[in-house]
């Protein structure tokens, strides 16, 4: 069992990344969540390129966004989101033709699960938490991400060093912090750095705005009310989150390579391309 792999950090050591990690999340009026996930140390020297974000979806990017996101040179766009959510909030990318965005028609048209467990369960905090690791359980296996995490590290293994790559999803936490999550693993970054990268997303998002937001979205869609703890649970992550992913792979050399199938070579310059000196 790997579900502990995420250990807690040790204070004086990671000082360092801690005043780093304030600086990684980028502001964007319409985006939650944009932010590098590039430039980590790795345990055998050098460090992970830059120019590798993630983020939530971009379909209310305001002009202003677009501009700033123009500026990155991003080139390939991993879109692990189902085509139904592709649908109701389209992206868009400015005036680029450059830009290659990796996507899957995987589940069509159906529900995402999350909305119906909202609709129809208990939204208790136990409850919240069990839906949400289950969900961690099955994300590394459903096939549309799987299609778009196999693309997407293709990309990268082909990729130039001054190329941008944006891996996202709705709200740049859960698909994308795994996706996120396996790379930097594979490539040797320290576990507690990739634990820090992975929680992120509760300070990066403003959550004392948007869950008084979401809870009214729920009483008056679904006329169901929901506690802000539990909203919280539900709309950021939590460490028992990620390591239920990482225990369901139990190795993710491996699961790269065969539930992935991605090849011994594309591997080494997946290696080759993301690492500096």
């Amino acid at each position: 069992m790997v579900g502990n792999f995420l250990r807690p950090l040790a204070q004086d050591p990671f000082q360092i990344y801690l005043i780093r990690m304030t600086d990684r999340v980028l502001p964007l009026a319409g985006v939650y969540n944009f932010r590098h996930f590039g430039a980590y140390p790795l345990n055998g020297g050098g460090q992970v390129r830059d120019r590798l974000y993630r983020s939530g979806q971009f379909s209310r990017a305001t002009k202003e966004d677009v501009q700033a996101l123009d500026g990155l040179n991003i080139k390939v766009v991993a879109d692990l989101r189902r085509p139904r959510e592709r649908e109701l909030e389209p992206s868009h990318w400015g005036e680029s033709d450059a830009v290659t965005v990796l996507s899957s028609d995987h589940a069509g048209h159906a529900e995402p699960p999350h909305l119906a467990f909202l609709r129809e369960s208990d939204l208790t905090l136990d409850n919240i938490r069990g839906f949400m690791q289950k969900t961690y359980e099955r994300l590394p296996f459903d096939p549309g991400n799987k299609a778009v995490f196999k693309a997407g590290f293709e990309a990268l293994a082909h990729s130039e060093p001054e190329d941008g790559f944006v891996v996202h999803c709705a709200a740049g936490k859960d698909r994308t912090g795994i996706f996120c999550a396996f790379l930097l693993l594979e490539l040797g970054v320290d576990a507690d750095a990739v634990r820090e990268d992975y929680l992120m997303t509760n300070t990066a998002v403003d959550y004392d705005e948007l869950a008084p937001r979401f809870a009214k979205r729920i009483r008056e869609g679904m006329g169901r009310d929901v506690g802000d703890r539990e909203i919280r649970a539900f709309l950021g992550v939590e460490e028992s989150y990620l390591d239920t992913a990482m225990d369901a792979v139990g190795d993710v050399p491996g699961y790269l390579r065969g539930e992935l199938g991605l090849s011994d070579a594309v591997i080494a310059q997946l290696h080759e391309r993301l690492k500096t000196s």
